[in-house]
């Protein structure tokens, strides 16, 4: 491609360029990757690699694309023969265990070995890295590069350019912006390119700035961090990208606002943002075990070539974990999960990679624990559900201009525990109303959706009273949780609910596990106590009363060693998956949720009087604050404990 390039001289005039001729201009295709190769390569260091006789040289390139363009301007520094390694990982044979005995021999004869590659340690031969003579890396093109390219293929000096143009752009990108003409009209187009790129998911750009985000607790104290640290490195007071706390992965239950997160957060960064997933490693290759791997390489190397970036790991959970495979798995996952470690491992060692990591998860527990020590993803977040004064802000977000002067305090209280995704599905249902009836939107289209009215029959709405303030009052009582708010609202999922924040601290013992248990019980025993037999509402999905009980106390036979057992079975949640092939684990559980479901029962009769007064306030106001709920225990009289069904309503 520039074998027939001389040099060009550093000061050279007006793009003047020494091509046998002054005056001449030089595509950009041309010069490229040689001023890039000039600047990263010392005047002095050119001069002696060209005149040695026998020479061992490394060039580290920012990305796949860079490799052969650099290879190619490398032979301004001298013949390398036949000796030329360059590797982008396309082949089988870019290994570093390749081509090892050619360098040798080489060598040994006095010759001359190049090697050309974006992951030297990774493609490259060992004994090449190992007995260079000389290892440069080429980043991506400075504003000078460019300035010198843009002066080469216009014969013009270009007008003042952003910060940092090049970043984001590949080499082709930069090589098409750069033409022939106006040296303005090539910064203009850089820009524009850069633009476009910095975007690479298109909802980036309708996204939320970062500051303004609600809701999120220490994750966005994180991001604000990750904000500051990316300002000091752009302006030269953080040395190096690798010093910047940049890898984190975000944990919460669905709908919570992961990808909100992620998206405000590039666009705030002024990171162009890359999205993948395990389910695109199977449905954009072939799905077969190299197809997959490959992909994995091409995800980074995107990242590397629109660095500095922000790669976003959608659904991590979906890579398992290695302690929990079981044979017939384990051995076609166990390459593509170690692939996986080792392409995290190169991201966060490799020089210049300038690429920001944030894995999300709806299952933290199922993580492989080797993604995410230190050094690799690093802590993991969790995601609360936002309290009712975020919630409240969370709506004016997505309210905007309308409703101005609408208390949204009563909407984030009836609406408590709900996710960033319900509040936007509300605000969507209340301007839908208003356009059916060709009409402004009205507090009462929000309200009515975030709390539809209710059309159960009067027992109903009793039963589901009584279950919630049996939720509600176990956990008072327990000291399991700090209760927001408990209510009756409809939902998709649900007919009430109770929000709170758990007292449960990071190492919980058997007593500790066995008091949840109890007040995940709770609902079920309020129906029973008071209506003498108990309802469908406890059980269900994974997400249910009775499955979570069903987990946590399986755990504590199976994960936690607090049973009769110190046997580790799995995360507890796979242990109680798992019963119904175990015949005397699923009898130990058995026994001890019989057990802890009396005891709720207990508690809910000795209390029974504060059940049914938090009960009929639900059923008259639908909404019941946290502080009024403990005034209610506080006056409390605990009585003796009746028996199961022997309530008068």
């Amino acid at each position: 491609m520039i074998a027939d390039l001389t040099y060009f001289r550093d000061d050279a005039e007006d793009g003047e360029a020494v091509l046998g001729r002054p005056g001449r201009r030089a595509p950009s295709i041309d010069t490229l990757a040689l001023f890039a190769l000039e600047e990263a390569i010392p005047a002095a260091d050119r001069r002696r690699i060209a005149r040695a006789r026998s020479f061992a040289l490394v060039i580290e390139v920012p990305s796949a694309e860079w490799v052969e363009p650099v290879r190619s301007a490398c032979t301004t520094l001298g013949n390398w023969g036949a000796t030329v390694f360059a590797r982008t990982g396309a082949s089988r044979e870019d290994r570093p265990d390749r081509g090892n005995d050619t360098v040798a021999r080489r060598l040994a004869d006095g010759g001359r070995v190049l090697g050309v590659s974006q992951a030297c340690e990774r493609y490259l031969p060992s004994a090449l890295l190992a007995a260079a003579d000389g290892r440069y890396r080429v980043p991506v093109p400075s504003n000078a590069v460019i300035a010198r390219v843009i002066r080469a293929a216009t014969g013009q000096r270009p007008p003042a350019m952003p910060a940092s143009v090049a970043v984001g752009l590949g080499i082709w990108d930069l090589c098409a912006a750069i033409r022939a003409g106006s040296a303005r009209a090539c910064v203009e187009r850089l820009a524009a390119a850069s633009e476009a790129r910095s975007t690479v998911d298109g909802h980036v750009a309708d996204a939320v700035p970062f500051p303004a985000l609600c809701g999120y607790g220490r994750s966005h104290a994180w991001g604000m961090r990750l904000l500051e640290e990316l300002e000091a490195w752009r302006e030269g007071r953080i040395g190096s990208f690798a010093d910047i706390d940049r890898n984190v992965v975000l944990a919460s239950n669905p709908g919570l606002g992961k990808s909100t997160y992620v998206r405000s957060l590039a666009k705030s960064a002024r990171l162009p943002l890359l999205v993948s997933s395990v389910s695109s490693w199977f449905s954009q290759s072939n799905g077969y075990l190299d197809g997959v791997v490959k992909h994995i390489d091409s995800t980074f190397e995107e990242a590397y070539a629109r660095a500095p970036s922000l790669l976003f790991l959608d659904e991590i959970d979906s890579i398992p974990s290695r302690s929990s495979m079981d044979g017939r798995n384990s051995s076609w996952w166990t390459p593509v999960v170690t692939h996986m470690l080792l392409k995290i491992d190169e991201c966060c060692a490799r020089e210049g990679a300038g690429v920001c990591i944030i894995g999300a998860t709806n299952y933290p527990d199922k993580l492989d624990p080797a993604l995410v020590r230190p050094g690799r993803l690093g802590q993991v977040i969790r995601i609360a559900p936002p309290a009712a004064p975020d919630l409240a802000a969370i709506v004016r977000q997505h309210l905007g201009a309308d409703l101005p002067d609408l208390d949204l305090t009563v909407v984030a209280e009836l609406g408590l525990g709900a996710s960033g995704a319900q509040v936007v599905g509300w605000v969507k249902a209340a301007r839908a109303r208003a356009r059916a009836e060709r009409r402004p939107i009205e507090a009462d289209d929000l309200l009515e959706a975030v709390a539809p009215p209710d059309t159960r029959t009067a027992g109903e709405k009793m039963r589901s009273a009584l279950h919630e303030a049996g939720h509600a009052v176990g956990a008072e009582l327990l000291q399991i949780g700090h209760v927001a708010q408990v209510d009756l609202i409809l939902r998709e999922t649900a007919a009430g609910g109770t929000s709170m924040r758990s007292r449960l601290g990071p190492i919980p013992t058997r007593d500790d596990l066995e008091r949840m248990v109890i007040g995940l019980l709770c609902g079920r025993a309020a129906e029973t106590v008071f209506l003498g037999e108990a309802s469908a509402g406890s059980g269900g999905d994974e997400t249910s009363d009775l499955a979570r009980a069903t987990a946590f106390v399986a755990g504590i036979h199976g994960s936690f060693g607090l049973g009769g057992s110190i046997v580790y079975r799995g995360p507890m949640e796979d242990v109680a998956r798992a019963l119904g092939a175990e015949p005397a684990l699923r009898a130990a559980v058995e026994a001890d949720l019989a057990r802890l479901q009396a005891e709720a029962e207990r508690l809910v009769s000795e209390y029974q009087d504060v059940v049914q007064g938090v009960a009929e306030a639900l059923l008259d106001r639908r909404v019941l604050g946290g502080d009024a709920l403990r005034r209610f225990i506080a006056d409390a009289r605990p009585r003796p404990a009746r028996q199961a069904g022997g309530g008068d309503r």
